[in-house]
């Protein structure tokens, strides 16, 4: 993955993984989602450089207050026009919930289209 010029090493989780999830969640057809998991210091970079009001307003909503990244499982957000996919979730590598619980959270946010 390449965020302003800077490569970061990502695992992929594989998309049978987050259709079976999805399957919990919803009748539609599985959309066009990616899945990465980043180191944490990586992941706290990526939600910096891509941090906007928006994602303030969306953070108060859910959970009643701006979350510091150190908090922060997982993110969903659009995929820009080079990305192959429509969605792309990205995962911190130390997190404090368990993969399922964050598939399930993140493409809520999909199969709701919050995004």
């Amino acid at each position: 993955m390449l965020i302003d010029g800077i490569k970061l090493k990502v695992e992929l989780i594989p998309k049978s993984k987050l259709a079976a999830v999805w399957k919990t969640l919803s009748e539609q057809p599985f959309p066009n989602v990616k899945a990465l998991k980043l180191n944490d210091d990586d992941f706290n970079f990526v939600l910096q450089r891509m941090h906007c009001i928006e994602d303030d307003f969306r953070e108060i909503e859910e959970w009643g207050r701006i979350l510091s990244t150190k908090c922060t499982d997982a993110c969903v957000f659009n995929a820009d026009e080079n990305e192959t996919e429509d969605f792309v979730i990205l995962i911190r590598e130390n997190p404090y919930h368990s993969l399922e619980e964050i598939l399930l959270h993140e493409l809520s946010h999909i199969a709701r289209g919050d995004l």
